[in-house]
Parts: structure tokens; C-alpha cells; sequence
């Protein structure tokens, strides 16, 4: 049986199918891709779901509310969705959204977000409409409550979706704010952030909450507001660690204990796989992975194969990291307050107590960004003293397997941890006066995402946007790669770089004196050539040069062998004598093997030239005939179904695929 949505996925031009198209269902993380001739099946719980279509030249589809019954165990729900294709022969910035708009667009945000950083952002928040939502800790079932209303309230901005689940069973939820939020918009950046990774410091997990309504009831009605989120897709998980939360939520005396920690009492910024470290030759003040933490180049198999045993929440985070393609991550802690980036690691025999990654002064600019928006982080005059209100995170102290150097290492994404105040279970009755001081930072720390370089890299011959492609800044030893859609976003400070992108089988093209300003990313595109196959073969070893040798020799004698049949009037002649020999050859066996049967049958009787006569009438057999009948019966069909490209049910006998 078959439960859930099946159909075609089809070019509405042509009405050819489309393989490789890309099936996402609203609010489950899993997708699937349609194969040969654009068919797809998708098992669902019966349900109403959102379904979205995408693949690489077409316009996007989404039908809403699709009604799944199952009440047919045979057979799923038909649904077909036909593509519109781009404009062929479109030049590539017709494709993604105009470069000089978006730039405008990207000004206009940082404007908004250095008004935030200085003494303008009272007149800056002041323009903005609150949450309705009450000042109150939410249980698990309350959150959910709460998340499911404003999507249900603000649907055609939120997307509601889970990454998995924790110890004891509960989803971890993210809500997706965005004016596309079912798809990847391509040139568009993505950013997270996460809040309760440890279930005691519960500050965050309110103000992500009041976060998202924040940008929901703001949008359409303040330009930045609505300028962010329809340039932005922002993904939000209000708590990592639901278990702990729960019992942290029931306890009358908030002291650190086992509320910290996950059902497993596991410390989930613990639990990461770790990053181990080397100096830079060349720059021993710098750190960086070791070769084999190279991101990029990565799979989940390979980064869970490793000694200690990875929680569920922090497999289904790393997961989750590794198929989005986030540029810039918050998450958010208490017990401080700072803003603390990578590395938290550090090379045991240091003599820096700091722990500098290439990026750090990228690193030191975001930040910033959520210090200086903070009306008292700055000042670095809290519980603990911090300079600027920022600090290395090795400098504070050593953390080894955290999510921020994990996300560093093995992603293309940069990632903050925010300490949000000295306490980390404040009374309820305090939880507007933590809203207030950080609703300016959230929206300023992510607006940096529009700082840095962004663009697309190509195919130069085909034009197909090339996704894997490794963007490389000189002189700052950490990359990124492409997505999908070939798109990148590179986050850098102000100033001048020489950018290179390399693809196997690709020469590397370097653009070089690219000029990084201080508000919008600048914009890049690459055009890659694929590399001469005489100038690939040079560098290949000795046996992938037998293995070409030998393909190549296979393909020249097919190439023989069909030119030979294609010459019709020599094929038929050779084929003719041929099939002469043959039947003489028959036709001498068949003659040879009657001789030999014939000579056979006279050596068993010899020379007896009578039969033994019947003497007596008893002596006769006496035969019975039997009539046999038969019954000539029509076979029905095994399918009553017409269409010749009906897909797969329990009915039917036939192929899948026509």
C-alpha cells in the first residue's frame, strides 16, 4: 500500500517530466526529489499540508492545504504540479533579484542597524509595534501553543517546522519568518538562531518567542522590519533543550543543577564533535582546524563517526546546519553578559590564552553589532568584566565540543554565543525589562548578514549555476561554498581582498582588489571553465590513466562495430554469406545425426524379419478413450487504469514507469 501524495512534476511548456525536482512538505524537515520522468511519491500522515515544488530553471510552485485522507490504502492522492521555465537565454542577473535594488535594499538595513548600534536606537524602537503576548514562561505545550497561533495567524510569512527530537520525545520546533518561508530564495541569505541549549538559562527561549511575533506584527508596517524579512529568511528554534527546560520550569529554587543539562543529563554545548586546532605557519597567532575539519567537504555519517555518543538534539542541530545554508547564527545563554566568539577551543600547549580564528576581526565585528545595541552590554561592567562587551571565547574560558567552533569548522556558517544576563532563571516579573534590552540587539546582529561579499558562480559555457564551488578570500585561511543554486555570502569587514573560486574539474578564476565597504555586500559573479580533458588526465595517477585507457579503447571498437552495421550494403552481404555457412553447417548436423539414429535402430533388432503373432483374442489390449475438454478463459486485467503513465499501486502488475 501506498499512503500520502504521488504525481508528476512536469514542464508546463513542453509537459515533459522533470527529474531532480525538489518535494517539500511545510513543516517537515525530510525532502524528497522526483526521479525518471518527473514521478514522486511522498508517505504523509493523513493531514493538511503545504507542498512546494522547486527545481533549477523553473519558477517555484506551491499549493496550500492539501487534504491527505489515506482513506484509500491502495492508492495515494494524485497530485501533479506543472513548472513554468525561466526565460531561456535570460542573462543571470534576470534570474536573481537586480543587483543595484538589493544593494539599495542592503544599505538601507545597515543604516537602520548602526541607528540601532548608537544612541538613535530609542528613536529607532520607538517606531516599532510590540508583542501583545504576556511576559510569562512558556511550558513545552504553551510554546507550541503559541508558535502554531502566529502561523496560523501570519501564514503567508511563517513556516512551521521540527528538526527532530529530544531524549524524551519532544520536537524541536523552528519557525521560519520570510516572505518566501517554504523556499530558498536564490541570493537571498539565510540566518538562525537558537535559544535554551542549556534548560536553566530560559531568558532566550522568551525573548526568541516574543522575537518572532515582533517581526510578525511589524511586517507591512515598518520598513525595516519588512525590508528584512523579505530579503532575509530567518529560521528560529526558541529552545534546543526542551527536557531540561521542563524540569527547570517546575523547580520553585532555580539554583544550577540538573535542569542544565538534557534527560540524558548531558551537556549539549559539550557534546559537539571537536574541533581540534593548529597554528598557521605562517601566522602563529592564528588557529585554525585541522585539514580534516574542512568545511564543506563533510557528510552527517562522517562527523557522527566519532568516539563519544552524539545527543539526539545536537544530531538533529548538526543535521539541520548542514542542509540549510546559514550564513550568520546566534545563540543565545545566560550567566553573563557578553558576546562571545570562536574559538572556545584551545591548543593545549598556547601560550595565548586567546584562541584567534582567521576571522576574528569578522568575528569581532558581529559581535559588536549585538554589544553596542544592548544598552549595558557595551559598558562590560556586569558580573564579569568584558572589555567592549565582547570576548574570545577561549580568553573567558575553554570549552571543548561547542556548537559555535563546530559551526565555524565544518559549515559555511559564522556563529555568536550571547550571554544574555548574570542570572539565568530571572523571576517572571523581570522578563520585559530583558525584552527591552535585547529586542534592538536580535534585530541588529542578524541585519549584519547584508555586510561582506555575496554572488553567484556559473557554468561558462552552459550557464547552469554550479552549487559546491569553494569561494576562498587570500590571506584568511577558512572558506565557503555554494549552494544550490551556485549562490554564496561571505562575511567580511571593510576593505580590499582578492577572491578566488575552485571547482574540480574547473579552472579557478580570481578576481582581484575587490572593494568591501561598510554597508551593502559587494556583488560577484563567477564564470567557470571546464578544464581541457587532456589537462585533467595529465594529473590523474596511473591507475585512472588504465582505466581511460581501456574505456577509451572499449569506445573505439563500439565506435567500429556501429559504423560497420551502418554500412548497409557490405553488413547485408557479410551477413548473408554468414547466415549461408551457418544453415549448411545446420543442415550437415541435422543429415549426420538421422545416419547415426537409423544405424542405431537396426543394430537393436538385427535380423528378425517377422512380428510375433496375437494367438489368442484375450491376448488383445483392451484401450479406453478418454475425452479430455478444454476451457479457453479470458484473463481479466490487472489494471483498470487507462492512463499510460499511472504510477506504481498494489493493483496493478505493471512497470512503475511507462
Amino acid at each position: 500500500s501506498h499512503l500520502g501524495i504521488k504525481g508528476f512534476i512536469r514542464d508546463a511548456e513542453t509537459q515533459t517530466g522533470i527529474s531532480g525536482a525538489l518535494i517539500q512538505v511545510e513543516g517537515i524537515l525530510h525532502q524528497v526529489r522526483s526521479v525518471q520522468h518527473g514521478a514522486y511519491w511522498r508517505l504523509l500522515m493523513p493531514g493538511s499540508y503545504n507542498v512546494t515544488i522547486t527545481a533549477a530553471g523553473y519558477v517555484s510552485q506551491t499549493k496550500m492545504n492539501i487534504k491527505v485522507t489515506n482513506e484509500n490504502i491502495t492508492n495515494a492522492l494524485r497530485l501533479d504540479f506543472h513548472l513554468q521555465p525561466i526565460a531561456h537565454g535570460s542573462s543571470s542577473s534576470s534570474l536573481t533579484k537586480d543587483v543595484s535594488s538589493t544593494n539599495d535594499v542592503y544599505n538601507l538595513l545597515s543604516n537602520f542597524s548602526e541607528k540601532l548600534m548608537s544612541d538613535s536606537r530609542e528613536t529607532v524602537l520607538k517606531t516599532l509595534i510590540e508583542p501583545s503576548s504576556d511576559f510569562l514562561y512558556h511550558d513545552y505545550d504553551k510554546m507550541i501553543a503559541k508558535l502554531k497561533e502566529l502561523n496560523s495567524k501570519y501564514p503567508n510569512i511563517t513556516s512551521l517546522y521540527t528538526i527532530g527530537k529530544s531524549n524524551e520525545q519532544r520536537d524541536l520546533w523552528v519557525m521560519i519568518v520570510s516572505d518566501q518561508p517554504l523556499i530558498h530564495e536564490a541570493g537571498e541569505p539565510e540566518v538562525k538562531y537558537i535559544g535554551n541549549v542549556h534548560g536553566d538559562e530560559s531568558v532566550g527561549r522568551e525573548c526568541l518567542i516574543l522575537f518572532i511575533e515582533y517581526l510578525c506584527v511589524n511586517y507591512g508596517k515598518n520598513d525595516y522590519i519588512t525590508q528584512l524579512v523579505n530579503n532575509v529568511r530567518i529560521h528560529i528554534m526558541p529552545t534546543m533543550n526542551p527536557d531540561g527546560f521542563e524540569y527547570e520550569y517546575k523547580q520553585s529554587i532555580h539554583a544550577q543543577g540538573p535542569g542544565r543539562l538534557n534527560a540524558n543529563k548531558i551537556d549539549l554545548n559539550r557534546n559537539f564533535p571537536k574541533v581540534q586546532l593548529e597554528h598557521l605557519p605562517d601566522k602563529n597567532d592564528i588557529v585554525v582546524p585541522k585539514q580534516d575539519s574542512e568545511n564543506g567537504g563533510n557528510r552527517l555519517d562522517k562527523l557522527s563517526n566519532i568516539e563519544h555518543h552524539l545527543e539526539p538534539e545536537v544530531r538533529a542541530v548538526m543535521h539541520w546546519s548542514l542542509i540549510y545554508p546559514f550564513v550568520l547564527s546566534g545563540n543565545l545563554h545566560g550567566g553573563a553578559l557578553v558576546a562571545n566568539y570562536p574559538f572556545d577551543n584551545r591548543i593545549s600547549d598556547s601560550t595565548s590564552k586567546e584562541s584567534k580564528s582567521p576571522d576574528e576581526q569578522t568575528f569581532q565585528m558581529l559581535a559588536r553589532s549585538y554589544s553596542h545595541a544592548h544598552p549595558n552590554m557595551h559598558k562590560g561592567d556586569a558580573c564579569i568584566k568584558f572589555n567592549d562587551g565582547i570576548t574570545n571565547g577561549a580568553a573567558w574560558y575553554v570549552i571543548d565540543g561547542g556548537m559555535q567552533d563546530w559551526s565555524y569548522a565544518y559549515t559555511s556558517d559564522m556563529e555568536v554565543t550571547i550571554e544574555l544576563g548574570c542570572v539565568k532563571y530571572p523571576k517572571q516579573t523581570e522578563l520585559k525589562s530583558y525584552w527591552d534590552d535585547n529586542k534592538g540587539a536580535l534585530l541588529a546582529y542578524i541585519t549584519q548578514v547584508v555586510h561582506g561579499i555575496r554572488g553567484f558562480v556559473y557554468d561558462a559555457k552552459t550557464k547552469i549555476p554550479l552549487s559546491g564551488v569553494i569561494i576562498h578570500v587570500h590571506d584568511i585561511q577558512h572558506n565557503v561554498t555554494t549552494y544550490r543554486d551556485g549562490d554564496f555570502f561571505r562575511l567580511l569587514t571593510a576593505g580590499v581582498y582578492d577572491i578566488t573560486a575552485e571547482r574540480i574539474g574547473y579552472e579557478s578564476e580570481t578576481k582581484q582588489n575587490i572593494l568591501v565597504g561598510n554597508q551593502s555586500s559587494t556583488y560577484i559573479e563567477f564564470k567557470l571553465k571546464r578544464k581541457d580533458s587532456s589537462a585533467v588526465s595529465e594529473n590523474k595517477g596511473p591507475l585512472s590513466k588504465f582505466v581511460d585507457k581501456t574505456t577509451s579503447g572499449i569506445q573505439t571498437a563500439y565506435r567500429q562495430v556501429k559504423d560497420f552495421v551502418l554500412n548497409r550494403t557490405l553488413f547485408l552481404i557479410i551477413s548473408g554469406v554468414c547466415a549461408l555457412i551457418l544453415a549448411s553447417l545446420f543442415a550437415m548436423v541435422v543429415v549426420y545425426l538421422k545416419c547415426c539414429q537409423g544405424s542405431t535402430v537396426r543394430s537393436r533388432t538385427g535380423f528378425q524379419r517377422y512380428e510375433r503373432l496375437v494367438q489368442d483374442e484375450n491376448d488383445l489390449p483392451v484401450m479406453t478413450r478418454q475425452k479430455n475438454g478444454r476451457k479457453n478463459h479470458v484473463m481479466a486485467s490487472d489494471s483498470d487504469d487507462e492512463d499510460d503513465q499511472t504510477l506504481f499501486s498494489s493493483n496493478m502488475k505493471k512497470s512503475m514507469i511507462p
